[in-house]
């Protein structure tokens, strides 16, 4: 949807005196610290929605295609004169701009589709990566520099009612373009009331064209009545066991079909038709294994915060991928539902150090000779419970004790010095 500002808009701000600009950018300044103000009280969602492609028009089509193309060579030409320009010198309103063809031979591209608002948020992108790279060199961190791109797969929609504005359920409008588009999965935020629009992504994805768009809402509303507490214990073998006794086992692997495609484009000349469209059927396939994957960690996850407090340890995933079972936590699920779990208020995270596997809950010794092919604890005592089981339940019994200063603190600190 085009956006045009009125001459007597752009006359005003023409001509207007200093002090009537700093008390503008004074107002708008307030404006901003309002809004953060507000947004504290807030919950940030992101609602992603799917442009239905088979009710484009062809020049819809290729209206979407061309804007990531577009952006891919505002991209490149910009890190192109960052080699001897500052960055911020980069002009967003250039027609024409720099590239290479696929001999590496200099070409010149024409910009026909892209907005301004969408050439500004391109900029601004290169700007945020570079100051993180920035941050992290100042950390003592090794940093490359940035790399031109071949696939340009997110174009930031900055403001709504501007860049974009939802029409109602099922319409969406973009700037740049003269019709709304049809899209689907609006119904998921759609009918909630008090929900405020922020800014949204435009993803291009092997299965087609998405909007990420960015709500807040109140977090006002009934108090949920959860379960009791529980704890829960993160394995190789079983994914994650809960103390009362719940087993929780997901492998979601590569098919044979995909194996074989990656196979097929090592072989494939580099540039030739089949290889590009062995690319898009592997990207594709990626993309389906990656939603498989955050369904189950979102059920998962959704299950276990039922509950009133969430124990868990905070478990070396990455050794564990660069062990011996690296296969096996590739295909599983736990870092997703590590991720959404520790970013939950109710969860309580016990250290590496905490001897939840070695600690007997009835005598309260540490066995030091379990091993990893032990799958029940057994002590002297006569206490005797499936390891996993036995782990998670001692995630509620040590980080309750470790709080009250009783025994599981010292058991911490003894197990933490050898």
């Amino acid at each position: 949807m085009n956006c045009v500002v009125p001459y007597s808009i752009i006359h005003l701000m023409l001509n207007m005196t200093e002090e009537q600009r700093l008390e503008k950018n004074n107002r708008i300044r307030e404006k901003g610290k309002e809004t953060r103000e507000k947004r504290k009280s807030q919950l940030c969602r992101v609602y992603r929605v799917k442009i239905d492609f088979s009710h484009l028009n062809e020049a819809q089509k290729e209206h979407l295609k061309m804007l990531f193309v577009e952006a891919k060579w505002l991209y490149n030409d910009a890190l192109t004169f960052m080699k001897d320009h500052d960055i911020s010198e980069y002009d967003t309103k250039v027609v024409t701009v720099q590239g290479l063809d696929k001999d590496h031979k200099p070409i010149t591209h024409d910009l026909q589709y892209i907005s301004s608002q969408m050439r500004q948020s391109v900029i601004s992108g290169i700007k945020s990566s570079l100051k993180s790279l920035s941050s992290l060199k100042k950390n003592d961190r090794k940093v490359g520099g940035l790399r031109y791109k071949s696939d340009y797969m997110s174009i930031n929609l900055q403001q709504h009612q501007v860049t974009y504005r939802l029409y109602d359920e099922k319409h969406v409008g973009l700037q740049g373009f003269s019709k709304p588009l049809k899209i689907r999965g609006a119904n998921q935020f759609w009918n909630i009331t008090g929900i405020e629009l922020a800014n949204a992504k435009l993803l291009s994805l092997p299965d087609g064209y998405y909007l990420a768009i960015t709500t807040y809402q109140s977090k006002g509303g009934e108090k949920k009545k959860y379960k009791p507490e529980i704890g829960i214990d993160m394995g190789i073998k079983t994914t994650i066991t809960t103390s009362d006794g719940r087993k929780f086992k997901v492998l979601i692997g590569e098919s044979e079909r995909l194996k074989k495609c990656q196979r097929s484009i090592a072989r494939r000349e580099k540039g030739s038709s089949n290889r590009y469209r062995a690319r898009k059927f592997m990207r594709r396939s990626y993309q389906k294994l990656g939603n498989k994957k955050r369904d189950a960690a979102n059920k998962i996850a959704h299950e276990l915060l039922e509950h009133e407090i969430v124990y868990m340890q905070d478990e070396n995933l990455k050794g564990w991928h660069e062990g011996l079972f690296g296969k096996i936590v590739q295909h599983s699920v736990l870092g997703l539902v590590k991720t959404k779990l520790m970013n939950c208020e109710r969860v309580i995270i016990l250290p590496k150090y905490v001897p939840t596997t070695k600690y007997c809950p009835n005598c309260g010794t540490l066995k030091k000779d379990i091993k990893l092919s032990d799958r029940v604890y057994k002590c002297e005592c006569g206490y005797k419970e499936d390891r996993d089981i036995h782990a998670a339940r001692n995630m509620i019994l040590l980080s309750k004790r470790a709080t009250c200063g009783t025994q599981g603190s010292n058991a911490f600190g003894e197990e933490r010095l050898r």
